[in-house]
């Protein structure tokens, strides 16, 4: 299902089209920490019989039209990994509010086996156990583990920072027809994991590739989120994926790059990111 060119998140208006008889579910992502049209896809989930899995890789926290994003749909998948906004390294986390799933959840994490090691070995518990299907080693080890606890405690202030950077950049960049913020829609609260700022390459002498060789020179790291699945050679052969399918993905990733967000940011950072965009932008203008 193709996205919206301002905000990037899945189209709910092209969502049903989609629908076959073999589709088990809906798989929102909430890209960037804004969260989708979590109404609107529950409704279809519910014409269709079919589950909502959200990817909330990029989302903790992030509240849509006040629920916080782990609350909403059936299942919510988080990512704690290197870079996300609460990061143990690897690993990651489900919620549910379906007891059911959530103890399947336990056991086929750890090998299938019927009982944790908290289970087993805490001072009420009994070292039996039993394998009761085929499991996998999806287990984080205490580690890392012990990071992201110590993370929970600075969490708020973590997403305050990231917040209070995206509006610096709103407001330096606001003004330039070159540069097309990302809009963040009413009843949202973003966790602002990127910062995705398009080009109007109709304005510009650059294209974004080149926009992001010029940062690069000046020491500006960025990225782009993200290379579209059609792109890629597997998806693209296994499932007869074409360009003219994603008009929306394609005018967007042709245009988007991820300038520098994380908590920590020293405000001559920010302001260093901003002045050389907008230099960038002044040279190049049409």
């Amino acid at each position: 299902v193709d996205i919206e060119k301002d905000t990037h998140l899945i189209d709910v208006e092209k969502i049903e089209k989609h629908i076959t008889p073999k589709t088990k579910a809906i798989i929102p992502v909430h890209f960037s920490g804004q969260p989708a049209d979590m109404d609107e896809i529950l409704e279809i989930a519910k014409r269709h019989n079919l589950f909502v899995i959200e990817d909330a890789a990029h989302s903790l926290p992030a509240w849509y039209k006040g629920k916080k994003i782990g609350t909403i749909g059936d299942i919510t998948a988080f990512s704690f990994y290197a870079t996300k906004t609460l990061a143990t390294g690897e690993g990651g986390m489900i919620t549910t509010n379906n007891d059911k799933w959530a103890e399947r959840l336990r056991i086929l994490r750890l090998h299938g086996i019927s009982k944790d090691a908290w289970k087993r070995y805490s001072k009420e518990g009994s070292w039996e156990y039993d394998v009761i299907e085929n499991g996998y080693k999806y287990n984080t080890t205490d580690i890392n583990s012990a990071l992201g606890l110590a993370q929970l405690n600075k969490l708020e202030w973590m997403w305050e920072e990231r917040v209070k950077i995206a509006n610096m950049y709103d407001k330096a960049f606001k003004d330039y027809e070159e540069l097309i913020l990302y809009r963040v829609k009413e009843n949202r609260i973003s966790s602002w994991h990127l910062y995705p700022l398009k080009l109007n390459l109709e304005a510009l002498k650059i294209n974004r590739n080149q926009f992001i060789e010029e940062l690069k020179n000046r020491g500006i790291g960025t990225s782009v989120h993200f290379i579209p699945l059609y792109r890629f050679s597997y998806y693209g052969n296994k499932f007869d994926y074409k360009l003219e399918d994603f008009p929306s993905s394609e005018w967007v990733f042709e245009r988007v790059l991820s300038i520098p967000i994380y908590p920590g940011m020293k405000e001559k950072e920010i302001n260093y990111v901003i002045e050389n965009v907008i230099d960038i932008v002044k040279r190049n203008k049409r």
